[in-house]
């Protein structure tokens, strides 16, 4: 099951060329923000998210990494 909602949120992610806010990104996959969470922090140990902590207000935002962040 964890297998499966990381590729959900992981090709989400890749869908949208920017970063987006968690908060955002758990109500359009309608799941709980820690279950989303949990998750970003999975793909970021595999290498394949960039996960942003906002200095001036309690925000996280998300965006998958492409090739060219490889490259």
């Amino acid at each position: 099951m964890f297998g499966r909602r990381k590729d959900v949120v992981y090709k989400t992610l890749a869908t949208k060329k920017r970063a987006v806010a968690l908060q955002a990104l758990s109500a359009e996959l309608e799941t709980p923000m820690p279950a989303v969470l949990k998750t970003v922090k999975q793909l970021e140990s595999d290498g394949l998210v960039e996960v942003f902590y906002g200095q001036k207000k309690a925000s996280i935002m998300v965006r998958a990494k492409t090739i060219e962040d490889y490259l």
